[in-house]
């Protein structure tokens, strides 16, 4: 439990040595941090709920915690709050305008807690890692399996993580809070697509990462797009009206998980029976928390909505109103990890391997070749994702 005294609460060097005294501006971003814990404090002891703790891993040293907007920050074992992890987190968060997702702010507060909690496992401060120590922690997160998955890590998965560290040491480095980098600073030309699933809005940089020698190399490998008569075989085997559904969305609208997730009722039209056009465009809440239309087929929009006054109405009864057209337990709002885990069940139950990223390239591959059909211009989609499928 926190001290009273202001004297518990932990922010770390300050770049030039324990005993260094901080400039104006970090005294300023000091004070701020130490209100800030105070304040968490008195939520988390209250038992308030707009304060929510949870472990990177189980059994770790940091635990990763979030504001009731989504904005996440650090606190180590000792629920002791340390200024540079957390520097950066807010500048992820808050200051940088293009990291506006809290997805992409909770995927980078795991990633920089289990780098941390690496550091005080292996008893190295993360202030004087070497190049080394980030190549180990390379190496035994590609020989470990997942503690989420049971499955390897996969390359890409592990080169973000590395990035996330690398953004991190960056930022301390400019603030003036470490006088050398652990990585050599050169920079290394790497492809654009692997550049942006490294870091969010990546072609800002052109395509240049430090540290580019300690990521992996990633060979992509081309995901097989099942059948139409696989795809509606494998959908017609869910056991609700609504998990059908929300497959269907996933093939005939190429709509991500968390769009679906966060399709409000009033985005679709009142009366979808009268509508005599073959699809009709819905504005839907997208990646980056940005607006955009997607088409939506007339007869999967009256199917929605015999499910929202049928099977919906029933789920929703006693339970808190909620503004989006699919609903999970309790009448809650559907999450994108419930729908990871009705796809996984189907999946076992059937013996196809078929998720729902995968349904969004089959509605690519599909939109595509629909497009060279009637001969319409090419779309700025790469010719690799047309398969030699039986579309």
């Amino acid at each position: 439990m926190f001290d009273s005294t202001p004297s518990a609460v932990c922010f770390g060097g300050w770049g030039a040595g324990e005993g260094a005294s901080p400039s104006p501006a970090q005294q300023c971003i000091r004070f701020c941090f130490f209100l800030r814990n105070f304040s968490f404090k008195d939520e988390i002891f209250q038992h308030s709920r707009n304060v929510k703790i949870r472990s990177a891993l189980p059994g770790a040293y940091m635990h990763v915690v979030f504001e009731d907007d989504g904005r996440p920050f650090l606190l180590d074992s000792e629920m002791q709050w340390e200024l540079e992890p957390n520097a950066f987190l807010t500048r992820v968060s808050t200051v940088n305008g293009k990291t506006s997702s809290p997805r992409t702010w909770r995927s980078y507060a795991y990633q920089l807690a289990d780098w941390l909690s690496f550091c005080f496992e292996t008893g190295v401060g993360w202030r004087f890692v070497t190049e080394l120590n980030i190549a180990t922690y390379r190496n035994i997160l590609a020989s470990e399996m997942s503690p989420q998955t049971g499955r390897p890590l996969k390359r890409s998965t592990i080169n973000h993580k590395l990035s996330v560290v690398y953004q991190f040491y960056w930022f301390v480095y400019k603030k003036g809070w470490m006088t050398t980098l652990p990585f050599e600073s050169g920079a290394t030309r790497i492809s654009y697509r692997q550049f942006n699933e490294l870091r969010p809005r990546a072609m800002l940089n052109a395509g240049r990462t430090p540290g580019s020698d300690l990521r992996l190399r990633q060979t992509m490998v081309e995901p097989h797009i099942p059948s139409r008569q696989e795809l509606r075989q494998f959908i017609k085997s869910f056991r609700t009206w609504r998990d059908r559904l929300i497959a269907e969305l996933f093939w005939l609208t190429g709509m991500r998980s968390a769009e679906v997730c966060a399709l409000p009722l009033r985005a679709l039209p009142k009366d979808p029976a009268s509508i005599d056009r073959g699809a009709v465009p819905i504005k839907v809440l997208g990646k980056g928390q940005k607006w955009r239309l997607v088409l939506f087929p007339v007869r999967l929009l009256r199917s929605i909505a015999r499910y929202i006054h049928i099977e919906r109405r029933q789920c929703a009864r006693g339970a808190m109103h909620s503004g989006t057209v699919f609903l999970g337990r309790q009448g809650k709002p559907l999450q994108t990890p419930a729908i990871n885990r009705v796809f996984s069940t189907n999946c076992k139950r059937t013996g196809m391997h078929i998720w729902p990223h995968l349904l969004r390239h089959a509605y690519a591959v599909e939109r595509l070749a629909y497009l060279q059909e009637i001969g319409a211009p090419n779309p700025c989609v790469s010719q690799r994702w047309i398969y030699a499928s039986r579309l």
